[in-house]
This record gives structure tokens, sequence and C-alpha cells, in this order.
């Protein structure tokens, strides 16, 4: 396999942005050590699509909604999210968070990499196991946090559900369940 380095890999990304044939997108992929033999997403491309949930957790209850796309080629698979919690005894004030999470695939060690960018101002990276049924992602690093710790868990129940459950620890604290979400697919009219 041919090895490029990282200003024509940024080259390939923009070159694939910009909407080149499939023949020359395989190309860069097998450039990039993306080969049809290798498939990093496995089951998350079971999350391709738009997603409604409820939400339970330290906050109260809520809903979200939720939108998976692989991008590039399938390069990245980006979810865009938003939930509400209305004003509750448990979050008097309500919350409306909104995040969105860029899903990758790392060649060197093997494994999807996560970051979520979150409209409270956190940035957090992990590195994730994936199986046939489950994703669970362990942070390396949390701009903006310091000393915290997190762990997403999704279990895939079938292409119609799944549960997401996210686990938080302030800094010298165990990782103790910040809330977990059940999700239900919308259905594309188009299909």
């Amino acid at each position: 396999m041919r090895r490029i380095g990282p200003v024509s890999a940024v080259l390939v990304l923009c070159w694939l942005a910009l909407g080149v044939s499939s023949d020359a997108a395989q190309e860069a992929r097998e450039a990039l050590g993306v080969t049809a033999a290798v498939d990093p997403w496995g089951p998350l491309r079971l999350l391709e699509g738009s997603w409604e949930g409820a939400i339970d957790g330290r906050l109260g209850q809520g809903v979200g909604r939720r939108r998976y796309e692989l991008l590039f080629d399938d390069l990245y698979l980006v979810a865009r999210h938003t939930s509400v919690r209305l004003p509750q005894e448990k979050s008097p004030r309500g919350d409306h968070h909104r995040e969105l999470a860029v899903y990758s695939y790392d060649r060197e060690r093997k494994t999807i990499v996560l970051r979520e960018f979150m409209s409270e101002g956190y940035v957090l990276r992990y590195a994730c196991d994936v199986d046939p049924k489950r994703l669970v992602c362990l942070t390396e690093s949390v701009e903006s946090g310091s000393g915290m710790k997190a762990k997403l868990t999704i279990e895939i129940a079938d292409r119609y559900r799944f549960v997401e459950t996210f686990e938080l620890a302030s800094p010298g604290q165990e990782l103790a369940i910040y809330f977990t979400n059940e999700w239900t697919r919308v259905p594309d009219l188009a299909d």
C-alpha cells in the first residue's frame, strides 16, 4: 500500500469534498488506507438516517432529534443532535442541548474515534470499540473540562431502535450515568 503524507491527505480530502468521480474517490480512499476489505463502520451503518428520542437523566426528561450521515465517500460518520428539556423539578430553567459528532477511523490504531462538539462549549474526543450490537467510547480528552471523564455506549437493538447511555465523572470521581436516550428511527418517506 502506498503511503501519503499529511499534506497529501488534506488535498485528497479536499478533492473528495469537491465531488470527484467514484473511481478517483476510490483511488483516494485507497491512498488513505481505507479499502473495500476494511469497513470500519460495521453496525454503525445502521445509524444512518433520522432519529427521535426520549431522554431521561440527571437533568430530568426531554426529547431529542438526531441525524446520522456518512460523508466524503464513507470516510466520516457525522451526527447532528438537538434535545430539549422543558422546565421541571430536576431542571427548573429547562435545557436546550445541541451537538455535532464526527466519527472517523484511525487506521494506525484500527479504531473508531469520536469527536463531540457541544453547545455548552465542551469538546470530547473518544476512542471506541465496536462489536455487532454495541459501540463503547471512552474519552481520551475533554476540552474545557480538565480532569473530567466520559463514557458513551450505544446498544443497537435493530435498524429501528437503539439505546444510548452517557456516563460522566468530575475529576477524582467515578463514572455515573448522566442520561439515557431511547432512539427510534424516523421513516424516510422517500423510500
